[in-house]
C-alpha cells in the first residue's frame, strides 16, 4: 500500500516494530505462538494480533495524505500473483468484472496501482445490515468433534459460530476431516432409500422442465430486499414477522415457477433456495432474542436494553415437524479448552508424538 504520493504505508507487527520485508508480514512477532485475521476480528486480543498495516490515526499524524493505492508492483513477483490472478480471480465473483475486464482495459499488476477506496486502506465498510450477518453472530452448533446435531454431518470454516478467517478454516477443516473420518471407520453402510432418492431428485431437477417461468436473479433480488426491508439493522417483532410472511410467500408461489435452462442455471438455482431457507432461519433466530446485543451488532427497537444478564448465552434454533425449537446453552458449554482437547484427541495428541 503506497499513499497518494507514492509513500509506502508500513506494515506494523503486534507490538508496533515496522516490518521490512514481504514475507515478514506472515510470521508472529518474538514471543508470540500464533495470529489471528480475518473479518470478525479486526481488532484481535493483543495475544493473537496480527502484522498489519500502520493503524490509519496513526499514518495521518505522520503526514501520510490520501488517497491510498495497492501498488502490486512493489510486491514479489509470486505474492503478486497470488493476489492478482489466484485471490482477485478464483475468490469470491471477480473473475469477470475486475480481473477479465481490467485485464481487457490494460491494466498491468506490474506497472499500475489500484486506488483503496474508503476511509483509511479499507476498501469498504458494512452497513449494519450486513455487519449483523457477517461471520460472528452465528453459526453451526456443533460438538467437540465438530460433529452436528444430525449424526454424521460434520462441520468446518464459515459455517462455525465466530469464523471468517483463513487459519481458522483451515484448522477446524483438517480437525473436521479427522473425526468424520474416524467416524466413517465405525459404522456400517446401509441401504439406500430408493424412493426418498427418485422424490429429491424429482425436486432438485424440477426448474429444468419449468421452460418459461422465473430466472433465480429475480428470486436473489427479491429476497434480498426483503432482507433489506424487514432485517435491516434495527429490528422488532412486527418487521420480522412481515418478513416471514413475505418469504413463505415466496416459497410457496415463486419457487415453483423457477425455470433453468441448462446445468449452470440450476446451480444457482439452488444456491438461491439455500438462501432463501437461511433468510428465514435468521429472521426466526431474530424474534428469539427479545434485547439487543453489541457484541452480536444486533439492534431491537422494541426490545432495547443491551446485552443483559439474562441473555449472556447462546441461542440455538432448530426445526421439528415445522415447528421452531428454541435452546438455551451457556457462554462456557464447551468446559476447560485444553483439558477437552485432550479428552477428545488422545489419540491423535499420542500419534503426534510418536512423529
Amino acid at each position: 500500500m503506497v499513499d497518494a504520493r507514492g509513500v509506502e504505508i508500513p506494515y506494523v507487527d503486534r507490538d508496533g516494530n515496522v516490518l521490512k520485508t514481504v514475507s515478514e508480514r506472515y510470521q508472529p512477532a518474538p514471543g508470540q505462538k500464533f495470529f489471528l485475521k480475518g473479518g470478525v476480528i479486526d481488532e484481535a486480543k493483543y495475544d493473537w494480533r496480527g502484522p498489519e498495516t500502520m493503524p490509519f490515526d496513526e499514518l495521518m499524524k505522520k503526514g501520510y495524505q490520501l488517497p491510498f493505492y495497492a501498488d502490486l508492483s512493489r510486491m514479489p513477483e509470486m505474492e503478486r500473483k497470488v493476489i492478482w490472478g489466484l485471490m482477485v480471480g478464483e475468490e469470491g465473483k471477480t473473475k469477470i468484472p475486475i480481473l477479465q475486464n481490467y485485464t481487457e482495459r490494460g491494466f498491468d499488476p506490474e506497472k499500475h496501482a489500484l486506488q483503496s477506496y474508503g476511509t483509511g486502506w479499507q476498501s469498504a465498510s458494512f452497513l449494519d445490515q450486513e455487519r449483523q450477518l457477517f461471520g460472528a453472530p452465528g453459526g453451526l452448533f456443533h460438538d467437540w468433534n465438530l460433529k452436528t446435531n444430525i449424526d454424521g454431518i460434520y462441520a468446518a470454516g464459515d459455517q462455525l459460530y465466530a469464523s471468517d478467517c483463513c487459519g481458522f478454516a483451515a484448522a477446524t477443516g483438517y480437525y473436521a476431516g479427522r473425526k468424520a473420518s474416524d467416524y466413517a471407520d465405525e459404522v456400517n453402510l446401509i441401504e439406500p432409500e430408493t424412493e426418498e432418492i427418485r422424490q429429491e431428485s424429482g425436486r432438485l431437477y424440477a426448474p429444468m422442465y419449468n421452460r418459461q417461468g422465473m430466472s433465480w436473479k429475480e428470486l436473489n433480488m427479491a429476497i434480498s430486499k426483503a432482507m433489506q426491508n424487514y432485517c435491516g439493522g434495527i429490528k422488532c417483532d412486527d418487521l420480522l414477522r412481515e418478513g416471514l410472511d413475505l418469504l413463505d410467500s415466496y416459497e410457496k408461489e415463486a419457487v415453483p415457477q423457477l425455470s433453468c435452462q441448462n446445468p449452470h442455471e440450476l446451480m444457482r438455482t439452488h444456491e438461491v433456495l439455500d438462501i432463501l431457507e437461511v433468510s428465514k432461519l435468521i429472521l426466526n433466530a431474530c424474534l428469539l432474542r427479545k434485547s439487543s446485543s453489541k457484541p452480536l451488532c444486533f439492534q431491537r427497537s422494541d426490545f432495547p436494553e443491551t446485552d443483559p444478564e439474562r441473555d449472556k448465552h447462546f441461542i440455538t434454533i432448530r426445526k421439528e415437524g415445522g415447528e421452531i425449537i428454541r435452546g438455551d446453552v451457556p457462554h462456557d458449554f464447551y468446559g476447560d479448552i485444553e483439558e477437552g482437547y485432550l479428552e477428545h484427541n488422545q489419540d491423535y495428541v499420542e500419534q503426534m508424538k510418536r512423529g
